[in-house]
């Protein structure tokens, strides 16, 4: 098991693009073993995270937290034991307010008393979202504080728990929002924070990965050891989505430069071939790894390259076609962070190796990334 808390992005599983609200203990457990059984525990997805949907439509009568009790008979202290007894760990879902995105018991409140019942179920991650049900006085400023109060009181109890929130979705959405000023609040009490809106399994993913990408570039001074920008999570219900192998290998290169937790919310047990090598190629989980987000962008034509340090050597550069066709570009080694006057060239994705060469010439169809490793020789 790696460290935890882990320093660098999280990575895991989520329940969320591929079953939403559908959840029972069976799903979960299942999931879980996918997860073992695929080799992704191994390559680094470690959590096991329940979304919106677990809860029971109102707290006991002590006014704890409880899960439905038709999808999760046997409780969720038993449910994280067995998910422990795997080597994963178990994270768990709720809401800033007083109700969750699906109506179900938010937090507002309790904040102490369910991060104690959290505590008591075998808790290691808590995502908390930014849905409703606030007093009719909340702003950005509030709401703030109660993200920070929730953290503090996690901690207290639970002193390893990693704490994803989505205090910048809030402040995309309020009128008057201010999203800078909510992305360096969070870094100063979360590990991750939301920093793009929710994606959609039924929408074309490319452009949602330029989105997520445009949301996240320019905030990589907040990224670093134990806290970071989250795009969301990966593969969305993939195969079962209208997204293709190469749309999940984009999106896995522009999440690994940006350094952002890579959660999968897809069936575990469905994944084809294709993408279980996507999701489980080591260079690719190597750069996200790295915990460093990409400082560096340079654009020529519709072509822009994102740059950062390679952990095997030399510079990682994630060419991204942001134009509506085919493009073509010619990148100096000096742009993309190489001193030398010569550089070889490998693809994360095939490990082929080309060069040497003096500069870069790319063309990239449509809806396209390419993923290099740049060593210069």
């Amino acid at each position: 098991m790696a460290q935890w808390p882990p320093t660098e992005p999280v990575m895991g599983f989520s329940t969320w693009y591929a079953f939403r609200t559908s959840i029972n203990e069976q799903l979960v457990l299942a999931q879980a073993q996918a997860l073992v059984s695929s080799g992704l525990a191994t390559a680094g997805y470690v959590t096991v995270n329940l979304d919106d949907g677990w809860m029971a439509p109102s707290r006991d009568g002590n006014g704890d937290l409880q899960p439905d009790p038709a999808k999760f008979p046997s409780g969720l202290a038993a449910l994280a034991s067995q998910i422990h007894g795997l080597g994963l760990k178990f994270g768990i879902y709720t809401g800033i307010g007083t109700r969750t995105c699906q109506g179900l018991p938010g937090s507002y409140g309790h904040y102490g008393r369910d991060a104690d019942t959290f505590a008591g179920w075998g808790v290691d991650f808590v995502k908390v979202d930014s849905c409703g049900g606030y007093p009719s006085w909340a702003n950005q400023d509030t709401i703030t504080e109660d993200y920070r109060l929730f953290g503090n009181e996690l901690r207290d109890a639970i002193p390893d728990v990693v704490y994803s929130q989505e205090l910048p979705v809030y402040a995309m959405n309020a009128s008057g929002g201010n999203f800078s000023q909510s992305v360096i609040d969070s870094s100063t009490f979360a590990n991750m924070w939301r920093v793009a809106p929710d994606e959609s399994p039924v929408t074309p993913a490319y452009p949602i990965v330029l989105n997520h990408l445009a949301a996240d570039l320019h905030l990589h001074a907040y990224a670093g050891p134990g806290h970071w920008n989250d795009l969301d999570m990966v593969a969305p219900n993939y195969p079962a989505s209208t997204w293709t192998i190469q749309d999940l290998q984009n999106q896995l290169a522009v999440w690994a430069m940006e350094a952002s937790p890579l959660i999968i919310s897809a069936d575990i047990t469905k994944l084809p071939a294709n993408a279980l090598a996507a999701l489980s190629n080591a260079h690719m989980i190597s750069i996200d790894q790295s915990g460093q987000q990409c400082p560096t962008s340079v654009t020529v034509g519709h072509i822009q390259a994102l740059v950062k340090p390679d952990p095997a050597g030399g510079m990682t550069v994630c060419f991204v076609n942001t134009g509506t066709g085919a493009a073509s570009a010619t990148f100096t080694l000096a742009q993309l962070g190489i001193s030398q006057s010569s550089a070889m060239g490998k693809d994360v994705w095939t490990g082929a190796v080309n060069g040497p060469f003096g500069a870069v010439a790319i063309d990239l169809g449509v809806n396209s990334t390419r993923f290099m490793q740049i060593t210069g020789v």
